[in-house]
């Protein structure tokens, strides 16, 4: 039953296994998501058996996290230095608390034991019409557990494939570009846990993080100067809860030249506003974030543990 399930699903989406087909069941889960009104993955997740709830599914958040509410419930002991002093992480100048789950468990996927920050949700607002079960959002999964088991995220077909046996699937490149027509495009992952790609605008080279959990791909408005855009305002106000906390002005336009790898996206709107938020240990000069609205519209698939990001072009010119 597993087996029939598990393979046509992969290769509707694009997944190319190259260990033998009779082993494919024991080598990867997929756990089908429900994506909101605002474009964002949310995964099925029960923490210690719990009723199932959703989390977002964000790469650009280097831990994991789960609601304060949710951690009492359940209550999830606090993580311990060896001396029993309590673990937390800082930030926005405010100390949060590190907590330990014993299972996370999405579909049928083991993802734990784990550590969650426990830190307020801020998309409570966001709706979908896809979860089959009441749609009660209580956390995100993190990188610390995304490249632990080398997960997959399609955009297209809005699946997460995750591997059972090591940090990362064995997928085949070569037909996602020959086959399929996607651009592959190489993943850096910074020593801060950050999913870091190399773009160019003109002839300036920038790095990007790749951010499920960022609506708008949003640049720097320095570069919006730099190469002297025209653009126009809007009504949006940009905010960041899990980094700086600070709102501000969102502009949009296209961006003539602007490339993502060896991938022309300068036919696409993206917006502008600050969005930097300290020492994110890339390679180049920060460019912005690379957003699930791109991210959905050049149909990206994200493989962590492989290092690879593919992209589309959009038709839609």
């Amino acid at each position: 039953m597993q087996r029939s399930i598990l393979v046509p699903l992969a290769a509707t989406a694009g997944i190319v296994l190259l260990a033998p087909m009779g082993n494919a069941q024991d080598s990867f889960a997929v756990v089908p998501t429900a994506r909101s009104d605002q474009l964002h993955l949310f995964a099925p997740v029960s923490v210690n058996g719990s009723q199932t709830k959703w989390f977002l599914i964000d790469t650009g958040a280097p831990l994991s996290l789960i609601s304060p509410s949710a951690q009492k419930a359940l209550s999830l002991p606090q993580a311990k230095t060896r001396d029993n002093v309590n673990v937390t992480v800082t930030n926005v100048g405010k100390k949060l608390p590190i907590v330990y789950a014993e299972s996370i468990k999405s579909g049928d996927m083991e993802l734990g034991p784990g550590y969650l920050v426990a830190e307020s949700v801020e998309f409570s607002h966001e709706k979908t019409r896809q979860a089959r079960i009441p749609f009660d959002k209580e956390g995100l999964i993190g990188m610390n557990l995304l490249l632990k088991h080398g997960a997959v995220i399609n955009c297209r077909t809005q699946q997460i494939f995750f591997s059972r046996q090591g940090s990362k699937l064995p997928l085949s490149s070569e037909r996602y570009q020959k086959e399929w027509g996607y651009t592959y495009i190489p993943i850096r992952i910074t020593p801060h846990g950050y999913v870091e790609v190399v773009g160019t605008i003109g002839s300036s080279p920038y790095s990007f993080v790749v951010d499920t959990g960022a609506f708008w791909t949003t640049l720097e408005p320095a570069i919006r100067n730099r190469e002297h855009l025209s653009y126009y305002n809007t009504r949006i106000v940009t905010r960041l809860p899990y980094a700086t906390g600070q709102t501000g002005a969102f502009t949009m336009t296209k961006v003539p030249g602007f490339k993502i790898g060896e991938q022309d996206v300068s036919n696409l709107i993206v917006g502008f506003s600050e969005t930097h938020f300290g020492d994110l240990g890339l390679s180049h000069e920060y460019g912005g974030l690379i957003g699930a609205d791109l991210l959905f519209k050049c149909r990206a698939i994200i493989d962590l543990g492989n290092r690879a990001l593919y992209l589309l072009p959009d038709r839609k010119r």
